[in-house]
């Protein structure tokens, strides 16, 4: 085999392992939404901070809002390797790694998924992305940006 077979090789090889054992991102902090820079789909939302606490693959986070004039605090625990827990409204979620991007599902207390969101750290890690995508046709969607505070 030529030199440049083995490096090819090797590429081949290592790459993948190189990507497998990339670190996931640490999504703990205090995060902002900023409105200016969000897409809510319609949805009434003036302030919203959330306090996340993130050590793999424990995820807490507490969210304060106001949403069409009324204030409102919610809190969730989850873990990002894929097993189901509850949420506080009944329904049933799970988290997972799609390499960096934080991917979970939502099912309702019926058992049906009401939506996907999948989050994103960028690489200064001051901004927060998290695109959700409900499950029906009637709901819109919203494209979530959230600056550290």
């Amino acid at each position: 085999m030529s030199v440049f077979g083995k490096l090819v090789l090797l590429a081949v090889v290592l790459v993948p392992l190189a990507l497998f054992a990339a670190p996931k991102p640490d999504f703990t902090g205090t995060w902002k939404l900023n409105l200016d820079e969000s897409d809510l789909g319609g949805a009434p939302i003036t302030a919203l901070t959330v306090q996340i606490r993130h050590k793999d693959p424990e995820f807490k986070y507490t969210a304060k809002a106001t949403v069409d004039g009324q204030d409102f605090d919610e809190s969730e625990t989850f873990t990002t390797d894929g097993k189901p827990g509850r949420d506080s409204r009944g329904g049933t979620m799970t988290a997972h790694w799609d390499g960096a991007v934080l991917v979970s599902d939502d099912t309702g207390p019926d058992g049906n998924l009401a939506y996907t969101s999948r989050m994103t750290l960028s690489e200064d890690g001051k901004t927060c992305t998290r695109d959700y995508v409900p499950a029906d046709d009637q709901t819109p969607k919203r494209h979530e940006v959230y600056e550290k505070q």
